[in-house]
């Protein structure tokens, strides 16, 4: 049996540099994008989970009418919704994908898709009350809650610790509808292959759940070599050639680039769903600039 190529070496993700970057962009105070509103949904959405009473809120148009307190409202006049316990917590969900495809580009796109599930991940350990983190293919690591500003330190350790793996939309949709994914779902990925992707997007959204998907966009994704020489491998097999880049298959590299992007945008829009493409540096090295960039997208 013939070996697989070398994979392309990651430098350390979460170097020192990165870390003082990461502290003083969340220091500045951003918050998730999206919180304001999950926290509302939140609100609406725990009339039907159990939990403990905590006061009275104004009631609001959408809301259960089964959550109204009739006594409340025969002493005021007025319409009060019951609180539950479960409603005050705002949680988030990262999802992460560990294939080897995001091993592509100078330096490796699954660097910057590390990084930025960081920030995501740190802004709503700061801001929310909750963090699942989900990584399909990563074995025992590939379901792991985090909770509250101290816990920063821990989440980049395990996100540094995730493996390289490839994995199945069914194992992604088991890890997100086995107890439901909490508040919105932040997808990181590549969205290499948006057929995969499709199934998943589905049931999230039968759910009741709500996906934005973030592509940490690097240059090779625009524009296709000239020249040079590519190697296409069959990681089934081993089997691995190379191929020298003439004109001709340029402008077919560049057309599947096009014609990549088109998918994707057009799979995210039918569903309902935000796809954001991010910038990545063009050097490893961390910038407050680009990471405080990152975070105003997170806000808006």
């Amino acid at each position: 049996m013939k070996s697989l190529p070398a994979l392309p070496v990651v430098s350390p993700c979460f170097s020192a540099a990165f870390r003082a970057v990461l502290h003083e962009v969340l220091a500045r105070g951003a918050r998730l994008r999206g919180a304001r509103q999950e926290n509302q949904r939140a609100r609406r959405s725990a009339l039907s989970q159990s939990g403990t009473f905590v006061g009275h809120r104004p009631y609001a148009r959408g809301d259960d009418l089964r959550g109204i307190d009739w006594s409340a409202y025969a002493r005021s006049g007025e319409l009060f919704v019951k609180q539950l316990e479960e409603e005050e917590r705002r949680t988030a969900t990262l999802l992460l994908d560990l294939s080897a495809s995001l091993l592509v580009g100078t330096p490796p796109r699954r660097l910057f898709a590390l990084r930025l599930a960081a920030l995501v991940g740190g802004m709503a350990l700061r801001h929310l009350d909750g963090l699942l983190v989900l990584a399909p293919g990563a074995g025992p690591r590939a379901r792991v809650v985090f909770q509250g500003p101290a816990d920063l330190d821990r989440l980049l350790a395990h996100l540094e610790d995730l493996p390289i793996a490839a994995s199945e939309p069914r194992q992604t949709m088991e890890l997100l509808l086995q107890r439901s994914a909490a508040g919105r779902v932040h997808w990181i990925s590549d969205f290499a292959d948006p057929s995969a992707c499709e199934a998943v997007l589905a049931a999230v959204r039968r759910r009741g759940g709500h996906v934005t998907g973030w592509l940490p966009a690097i240059p090779e994704d625009a524009v296709a070599p000239k020249s040079g020489y590519v190697r296409i491998a069959d990681p089934e097999t081993g089997e691995h050639f190379t191929v020298a880049i003439d004109r001709l298959l340029a402008n077919e590299l560049q057309r599947e680039l096009e014609l990549l992007r088109r998918r994707q945008d057009r799979l995210f829009a039918q569903c309902g769903c935000p796809l954001l493409r991010w910038s990545v540096p063009a050097t490893e090295v961390p910038d407050v600039a680009a990471y405080q960039e990152l975070s105003a997208l997170c806000s808006r």
